[in-house]
């Protein structure tokens, strides 16, 4: 059951863009799910388990680039999605039974990212937030975005990018230059 979001509902979710698509949404509009945690989705504290978090993600970003035209695009050009990043930031719990929605936005995106926003809210706010960088990647290599941007909404430019996701961008490639230069870092 732990891998319902991966094997079961995002398949499901791609072969009903088929059938009959979800509306489309305007490219920088969020989509916004209701959930409830599951005995499946719970920790030995009961609340939603960190990882199922990222579960939910995982199916909210597929769920937005389908209704943004953009799975259909990558599967016909036969592009994979991936992720290069995720912070998140965890707020409150969600125990188990609760209901909350996950909201999910494209935020802009530069040469080679895709920059999204995804929100937990529960019955008392806020639960948990995350910014994510993605990027679709064909056998030729990485697909700049604007290249993608350009077949959903011709001429659109990013809007510019958050303080918090150049912050984000920032530690990350300071980490990994670290990392790059010593392996061992941080021991």
């Amino acid at each position: 059951m732990a891998h319902y979001n991966s094997f079961i509902r995002i398949p499901a979710l791609v072969l009903r863009q088929k059938l009959r698509p979800l509306p489309s949404l305007r490219l920088l509009e969020g989509d916004l799910i209701r959930l409830r945690v599951w005995p499946t989705d719970i920790d030995f504290n009961f609340h939603l388990n960190n990882s199922r978090f990222l579960s939910y993600m995982d199916y909210g970003r597929v769920r937005l680039t389908a209704r943004l035209g953009m799975v259909e695009m990558a599967i016909r050009q036969h592009w994979t999605p991936l992720v290069g990043a995720v912070h998140i930031t965890y707020r409150r719990s969600l125990p188990l039974w609760a209901p909350f929605t996950l909201t999910t936005r494209l935020l802009g995106w530069d040469e080679k990212w895709l920059f999204m926003e995804q929100i937990f809210q529960g019955a008392d706010g806020l639960a948990a937030i995350a910014w994510v960088h993605g990027l679709f990647r064909s056998s030729q290599g990485n697909i700049p975005p604007q290249i993608l941007m350009d077949k959903i909404a011709p001429g659109i430019q990013s809007p510019p990018l958050p303080e918090s996701i150049r912050a984000a961008l920032a530690v990350t490639r300071a980490t990994l230059a670290a990392y790059a230069d010593n392996p061992v870092a941080g021991q």
